[in-house]
């Protein structure tokens, strides 16, 4: 059974959960302004990244739009070639298409992406700022991965 419904499900959710925690967020919070959730661990802030991912290459703004728009086209030609019964390929893959597309929207409409949550351990490591696209597609690829090694081999001799 094919299930497009599930992908486009948590595609579409990703994409709202990013775009409304990222405006609450830089609507709510003043540039320098931070929230503490978990003292010496996590904290809310306002970031914008002009870079990809840790900040690099700042300033390519165009570019970046290109290649997230052959990101998401790619991502759902894997979507279409996959084996759409199997859920956890539906949700993962529905996971990294909103990720790719809530930080498209950033760009086209503000030209960076913005980024808020801070994850630190102390003063001493500290992980560049990120948001919820972001994580999304850690996620998704995540599931993948775990999803590659866990599946049965269907061409496997009995």
């Amino acid at each position: 059974m094919k299930n497009p419904v599930t992908f486009a499900i948590v595609a579409v959710c990703g994409v709202i959960v990013d775009v409304v925690s990222k405006w609450i967020v830089f609507s709510k919070l003043d540039e320098f302004e931070k929230i503490s959730l978990i003292p010496g661990l996590i904290n809310i802030l306002q970031s914008k990244n002009e870079g990809v991912i840790f900040g690099l290459f700042p300033g390519k703004t165009n570019a970046f739009i290109v290649f997230s728009f052959i990101a998401i086209a790619a991502i759902i030609y894997i979507y279409i070639k996959a084996d759409k019964s199997l859920f956890v390929s539906n949700f993962a893959l529905g996971f990294i298409l909103a990720g790719a597309a809530g930080n498209l929207w950033d760009r086209i409409w503000y030209g960076y992406v913005r980024d808020f949550i801070d994850l630190h351990i102390g003063n001493k490591y500290h992980w560049p700022t990120f948001n919820i696209a972001d994580g999304l597609i850690c996620i998704g690829i995540s599931i993948m991965v775990f999803a590659s090694f866990s599946s049965p081999k269907l061409n496997e001799s009995a």
